[in-house]
């Protein structure tokens, strides 16, 4: 009987032996490959996405504008001339104003004569008695309903002809009759702006300066 005691007892010894050999090579198997884990977890976070790359905004840049003042009516053609050169070469545009303007509220064009005729006879029928059709020139067709010495005046007769049930008018700067002008040139490359101050040398009782440019 002895015998099959010392059996027994090295069974059992056998099969702790592999329970604890298991436990232990799991444990072993975990700690090597945890931090390698934990690792990737950490590169995929601190990394974007690949082959992309952040692009810097192109820096936003602001028109300079110069008026050209003080030219007579025989300097403003030449000038005109000069500065339609400079724009084609260069960045650059350039507006003619009136020193000196008028105010006109009008009917927009009709698409015909007929058209204009048609509806001037309906600005009567309401009571406008002053107005006549644009015969020619940009605003051909459309009604004028009178020139005003500034927009107070003019905005004072839009709310009179609404009052009246007609609606659409608006109100469009021109110049006076016989007024000067001056220039505005516009650009958004400081270096297209430089020659003007060459070419002004030629008119000596005109000036430049550089304002806000119109919005």
């Amino acid at each position: 009987m002895k015998w099959l005691t010392w059996v027994l007892l090295a069974a059992n010894l056998a099969a702790a032996g592999v329970f604890i050999g298991s436990a232990h090579w799991s444990q072993s198997f975990s700690e090597q490959n945890a931090p390698m884990n934990v690792d990737r977890l950490s590169l995929r976070s601190q990394s974007g996405p690949a082959g992309r790359e952040e692009t810097p905004a192109a820096p936003e840049t602001e028109d300079l504008c110069v008026e050209w003042r003080g030219l007579n009516q025989d300097e403003l053609p030449l000038v005109r001339e000069q500065l339609k050169v400079m724009a084609g070469e260069r960045v650059m545009s350039f507006t003619e104003v009136p020193v000196e303007t008028r105010q006109w509220v009008l009917f927009p064009p009709l698409p015909s004569p007929e058209s204009a005729e048609a509806k001037l006879g309906e600005l009567a029928a309401a009571g406008l008695k002053d107005a006549f059709v644009v015969k020619d020139g940009i605003w051909r067709n459309a009604i004028s309903l009178g020139l005003y010495a500034n927009d107070e005046a003019a905005r004072r007769r839009v709310r009179e002809v609404e009052d009246k049930g007609v609606l659409g008018t608006r109100v469009e700067v021109q110049p006076r009759q016989g007024t000067d002008f001056y220039f505005v040139i516009r650009s958004e490359d400081p270096d297209a702006l430089k020659g003007l101050g060459e070419i002004r040398q030629a008119y000596p009782g005109s000036r430049q300066s550089r304002v806000a440019c119109p919005s």
